[in-house]
């Protein structure tokens, strides 16, 4: 019995080594509402989508503490509570509390936040590099070049994942927005030729299950875009909170880290 209180203890507890009693408290709470959804999910209501994102929310809570190990760095207890702030807002708040819908801005925010903290992560895994290794001595300019393309790529590879969740699970990561201008190429009388319906009112779906049976959908107000224009808006936004950080890393290694120095509150450093 101890041993699987110890054991449940760890679990819940499980952080940085370097994590102080507030964010170690964080962790906790978040991951108690995780499993106690989770338990409910797979006993009582058995939908596979959430059951899937909440799976995944307890992963990446372990992210800092399996950086921290395998690098052998010393994560900032700022960088790590928002890190777990983040995934929580977005998986658990997001998705399964419908945040997404119920706050317009919720989703811009919190794209624009990964732009920043993975640009703050670029930024520690170069900078690290360059104040380290042996015959490397990058540039201020370069660093924040680097920082930009590494926190563009994992905005990328991020909409890959909403993209690729959405058709295998059954989900709407890539949630939709209602248009009322469409241009296609493939609604032109012309090969080739680009034809534009505007002004739309309602569009109307007719589907068939296996029963042979008709059903009709409308949807009042235009056409719906599937996921395009939110996955623009995600990786402008994430472009914005790139550029903001890559600014302030460039400034912090060119010129004063005392003067910059709340940037050291998102750089990792060497455990000695």
């Amino acid at each position: 019995m101890k041993t699987f209180m110890d054991t449940l203890k760890k679990f819940f507890t499980s952080s940085t080594s370097t994590a102080s009693r507030k964010v170690v408290a964080v962790y906790v709470i978040f991951r108690v509402i995780a499993v106690v959804n989770l338990v409910n999910q797979i006993i009582f209501m058995q939908e596979w989508g959430d059951i899937f994102i909440l799976a995944l929310t307890l992963a990446l809570f372990t992210i800092p503490l399996l950086v921290e190990r395998v690098f052998n760095i010393v994560i900032p207890n700022l960088l790590e509570l928002i890190i777990i702030i983040f995934i929580f807002s977005s998986t658990v708040l997001g998705e399964l509390g419908d945040f997404y819908g119920y706050i317009p801005a919720w989703d811009t925010a919190l794209h624009t936040l990964n732009g920043f903290l993975a640009a703050g992560v670029g930024f520690s895994l170069i900078y690290l590099l360059n104040k380290n290794a042996e015959g490397i001595d990058l540039t201020p300019l370069f660093l924040a070049i680097v920082t930009f393309c590494f926190s563009m790529t994992v905005g990328v590879l991020w909409e890959f994942f909403e993209y690729y969740a959405d058709r295998t699970m059954g989900l709407d990561m890539q949630k939709d927005r209602i248009v009322q201008v469409v241009n296609s190429v493939d609604l032109g009388e012309e090969n080739g030729a680009v034809h534009q319906v505007g002004g739309i009112e309602r569009t109307i779906i007719e589907s068939r299950d296996d029963s042979g049976s008709t059903t009709r959908t409308v949807i009042e107000g235009g056409y719906l875009d599937i996921g395009v224009r939110d996955t623009m808006k995600d990786l402008l936004v994430n472009l914005i909170g790139a550029v903001v950080f890559s600014v302030f890393g460039y400034l912090y290694a060119k010129y004063d880290r005392q003067k910059y120095r709340f940037v050291r509150n998102f750089i990792p450093t060497r455990r000695k």
